[in-house]
């Protein structure tokens, strides 16, 4: 969930995965990668030119919730699956079949110059209020990978000087918001979904000093954790991750997640799937020009991989539904029940001073870790209602890459649907919906 206006802060923590394949790869691209990060499993690459896959050592691996029915998605798949389009008019100067190797492209038709001005929107065909069978991702095998999909992206920044920073990109179709309690608040619900929206990049950082690591950030909403590489938590050396339900907001340890007093508003996190997105993505070097902008390169076991993508200005979904919708619920402009899909991995300061993404500098690492507290398994949740069925074949038909999603939404996993609409009133008392708003915000603010 993403609440507007972001209020940037601190916050801490770690991540990281398991890889297990076998393959030994020449790389034909970014060859000055240092091996010491592959040794600590931050992209798989060395600078001999040759990537052994038999040891990956240190591999992030990332745990879905067990309850989660949007899964790890293919990045091609999100522009196939989408149309471009600027204030709810579809463009038509466009190529006919707009893929990953074009995306950029989009810049120019929509007169896009930088993310804060671009309105540019990868808007589903069919409405997201109803089900939607590439929404939904696809589950990894018994290895963790996804299969005939690519789901992550690999970006790493050489600084100079032995300081290396290694990103992790996950991406998810969709976005599921988060339930806020709003009892006692004057309003006549007791509580509403907010915070959905088309499209999911999340990822997590490992930076290095001369070739060791000492840090790690996730990103969790608008924020994120900074942690002590010695402080993440290890399954056979192997940092792990856990993904919030629905969210999919990065945390260390499983269990209720606790973000906020005033407004009552949990993540849950649970081992459930395990994703080793490292083997199934795309590997790329970042070169910065700016504090904000650079260049991309292939990289690795992915020396073909498409870069036109990482330079689209625009959002990786649909535009915040209007008021007027049905489906519709805003809370005085600062949260609504669907928002703005977000932007690429280029808005997510690749080029950092510190750790953490710079307008949340400076911020504080900590070494040890939160105690996990409440369900590590969370139960359903009843203002959520359920999608129709999906099937298999459906699913797979959606995916560029030929993957198979999960093959319909148990009744146990909560799923977004049109139940903002009707079921929960579009009127409410003004100083109550002020208050909600001061109250999220200063969310934001407390991060």
């Amino acid at each position: 969930m993403r609440l507007l206006p972001p209020c940037h802060a601190a916050l801490v923590s770690s991540l990281y995965l398991k890889v297990a394949a076998a393959t030994t790869i020449k790389e034909r691209q970014a060859p000055n990668i240092p091996d010491y990060v592959t040794k600590f499993g931050a992209i798989l690459i060395k600078s001999d030119l040759v990537v052994n896959f038999t040891n990956f050592g240190q591999a992030p691996l990332v745990y879905i919730d067990v309850n989660d029915p949007y899964l790890p998605s293919d990045i091609g798949a999100q522009v196939v699956n989408t149309k471009p389009e600027i204030n709810y008019t579809e463009l038509t100067n466009v190529p006919p079949d707009l893929n990953l190797q074009d995306l950029a492209s989009l810049n120019a038709a929509s007169n896009c110059s930088s993310f804060d001005t671009c309105v540019s929107y990868l808007t589903s065909r069919e409405t997201p209020t109803t089900d939607q069978p590439w929404l939904h991702g696809v589950l990894p095998d018994s290895n963790g990978k996804t299969q005939g999909v690519t789901s992550a992206a690999i970006i790493v920044n050489d600084h100079g000087s032995g300081l290396v920073d290694a990103f992790y990109f996950y991406f998810y179709a969709f976005n599921l918001g988060e339930t806020v309690n709003l009892a006692g608040l004057g309003l006549n619900v007791s509580s509403a979904l907010i915070g959905n929206h088309v499209g999911d990049w999340e990822h997590t950082m490992l930076r290095f000093q001369n070739g060791m690591p000492q840090t790690m950030w996730y990103s969790a909403h608008d924020s994120g954790f900074v942690y002590t590489y010695q402080a993440v938590a290890k399954n056979n050396s192997r940092p792990i991750v856990y993904a919030s339900l629905g969210g999919h907001a990065n945390y260390p340890t499983p269990g209720t997640q606790s973000r906020f007093d005033i407004v009552q508003i949990n993540d849950s996190t649970s081992a459930g799937p395990l994703w080793d997105p490292v083997a199934s993505a795309y590997f790329y070097t970042f070169t910065p020009t700016s504090d904000s902008n650079g260049t991309f390169a292939p990289a690795g076991s992915s020396p073909s991989a498409p870069t036109s993508w990482l330079y689209y200005l625009g959002k990786w979904g649909d535009k915040q539904l209007p008021d007027s919708d049905p489906h519709q619920l805003d809370l005085a402009g600062v949260a609504a029940t669907w928002q703005d899909g977000p932007t690429g991995p280029l808005d997510k300061y690749l080029n950092r001073t510190g750790t953490c993404p710079q307008p949340q500098e400076p911020c504080n690492t900590t070494s040890v870790l939160p105690s996990p507290s409440g369900n590590t398994a969370p139960a359903q949740t009843t203002s959520r209602t359920e999608f129709a069925s999906t099937s298999t074949s459906a699913t797979a038909a959606a995916t560029s890459g030929g993957g198979t999603a999960s093959s319909g939404t148990p009744s146990s996993k909560p799923t977004a649907s049109s139940a903002a609409g009707g079921s929960v009133p579009q009127e409410f008392e003004s100083v109550a919906l002020m208050l909600v708003g001061i109250a999220l915000n200063a969310l934001q603010c407390l991060k």
